[in-house]
């Protein structure tokens, strides 16, 4: 990988994968989905676990840049398992991930603004909508998915270097 270029680093595999692992877990799972409608909190958490892991199990110190392109990389690499999982999961056994959630939030934005109800109905309507994915699409939907994530989950990795000096200083 090209952030491996600090001499004596401990490879980052392992802390990207689990930080990839768990934005799947919060991109696909039912209901826990919701997580990521508060502000990308599943995803920036993801990138956050990742740099939480490298840094206390390899006890090393990592700069907010470095844990900004820790987070990056597993939030592009869950970003694309996620995809992937979802197409599968469709395909498969015709499961939409998110779609429940969406389901909820409809629900609950159509009685907040009845006005809006046939506007939310139909995108609930269009997200459930069987569809034809050509290789292209899902390539780069993939892609694209994971240069959407790689920031926020980046972010995630800023976030735990800074709480992590900031509880450093109070000791």
């Amino acid at each position: 990988m090209g952030a491996e270029a600090v001499p004596g680093r401990p490879p980052k595999a392992t802390a990207v994968l689990g930080g990839a692992a768990l934005l799947v877990l919060t991109t696909t799972l039912p209901y826990l989905t919701l997580i990521n409608a508060l502000f990308f909190a599943g995803i920036i958490g993801s990138g956050a676990a990742a740099a939480w892991y490298y840094i206390m199990h390899h006890q090393v110190r990592l700069e907010s840049g470095e844990a900004f392109v820790l987070g990056a990389m597993s939030g592009f690499v869950g970003g694309a398992l996620s995809v992937l999982a979802g197409y599968l999961l469709e395909m498969q056994f015709g499961y939409i991930p998110g779609l429940d959630s969406l389901q909820l939030l409809v629900a609950w934005a159509s009685r907040m603004a009845p006005e809006e109800a046939p506007n939310f109905q139909q995108m609930l309507a269009l997200a459930s909508a069987p569809k034809e994915i050509s290789l292209t699409d899902l390539l780069m939907s993939t892609v694209l998915t994971g240069m959407f994530y790689a920031p926020f989950a980046g972010l995630g990795g800023r976030l735990t270097v800074f709480a992590l000096k900031r509880q450093a200083r109070k000791k």
